[in-house]
């Protein structure tokens, strides 16, 4: 718990740092250090024992596209190869660490003016469950951030080749193409379309609770998913993750002028689709939050946004951002009780 908290004031260090002094290399010193907690971990985090054993079960190029191992391909791939240059897997899980904070920090950099506060943000709401432990999910996620400058230019060929690679690590990448086609087909900025999608999202949920009506389409592999009263235990509209989605989504759409920044807008937007998966799934708790992962990593942008624009005072706004990304931290991690799956922090060292 310690180094965890360590990290936390050393991230919340390189965010003032870096808004005082309007240093953007800070972000660098805190991507580095995520990658190498979470690169050289060791039985620490969410399915770390099962994607060792998808290394340690390949036996050659046929695993990665033979459904042996229930793993995407691009993540296979990845595994053969270093398994294939004579790799250990602890120095394949460094590698994809490092690739994936590498990846985030290049466009937070390229893309905000607040990098470090961003990826301060970041690790209080999403870093320890996805990176140190659903990492594939978490490196799609990242990829898919490239795909928003082609959403905005609409090109959409060059849009779908980022998906495409983002789903070669996790299959869920491939559901962000409805971002797309609400961004440039459907949105028309008025009220009326949200409460639509919102009720449309409510009657889609109260179908799912009746897997009988379409458990026939849903593939026999991903069936339990929809049957298994240990990933059908979801608290649905009672769900603090999706209140917390509500209240920031629509506090920014009230309290800010966000739809009528061409950027910050179709992060906006597309954060929109994490609360509307989350309903449209019920109590689907694992494929509603698997879903809606893409979407809700633009978070990351809005709920700064969202305090960085609330007064006019920018020293006050900093402080509020502050201040509430500590209350995320202490909600997901602590409050909640999701410590537990990431202590003892071990390292080949120490394990």
């Amino acid at each position: 718990m310690t180094l965890y908290l360590f990290t936390f004031l050393a991230l919340l260090v390189l965010a003032i740092t870096e808004a005082l002094q309007g240093n953007k290399k800070m972000v660098l010193i805190g991507g580095g250090f995520l990658a190498v907690l979470a690169g050289f971990r060791y039985q620490t985090g969410y399915d770390f024992v099962s994607y060792k054993s998808f290394f340690d079960d390949m036996t050659g190029i046929q695993d990665v596209f033979n459904g042996n191992l229930d793993a995407e391909p691009g993540y296979l791939f990845l595994n053969y190869l270093f398994l294939n240059l004579g790799l250990n897997y602890y120095t394949f899980l460094l590698f994809f660490a490092f690739l994936t904070m590498f990846l985030l920090v290049k466009y937070l950099y390229r893309n905000v003016p607040y990098p470090s506060l961003m990826l301060f943000y970041y690790f209080s709401r999403f870093f320890l469950a996805r990176d140190m432990g659903q990492i594939r999910g978490s490196l799609a996620s990242i990829i898919l951030l490239y795909s928003v400058k082609y959403i905005k230019s609409k090109e959409f060929a060059k849009f779908m080749a980022v998906v495409l690679i983002a789903s070669l690590f996790h299959v869920t990448a491939l559901i962000f193409i409805l971002g797309y086609i609400y961004e440039n087909h459907l949105y028309n900025g008025k009220w009326s379309q949200v409460g639509i999608l919102f009720s449309l999202a409510v009657v889609a949920g109260l179908i799912v609770k009746s897997p009988s009506l379409y458990l026939w389409a849903i593939p026999g592999r991903y069936a339990p998913y929809f049957t298994n009263p240990a990933y059908t235990s979801g608290k649905w509209l009672m769900n603090p993750v999706l209140w917390m989605q509500l209240l920031i989504f629509f506090g920014t759409l009230l309290f800010t002028k966000i739809q009528q920044d061409e950027k910050y807008r179709t992060y906006h937007n597309l954060y929109l689709f994490a609360s509307l998966i989350l309903i449209a799934f019920g109590n689907l708790e694992t494929v509603g939050g698997r879903l809606s992962s893409p979407f809700a990593t633009y978070e990351m942008f809005v709920a700064p946004y969202f305090i960085l624009n609330f007064t006019k005072n920018k020293l006050l706004n900093l402080i509020f951002a502050i201040g509430f990304t500590v209350i995320i931290f202490l909600l997901i991690f602590i409050l909640s009780g999701d410590y537990q799956y990431f202590i003892p922090y071990q390292t080949l060292l120490n394990g």
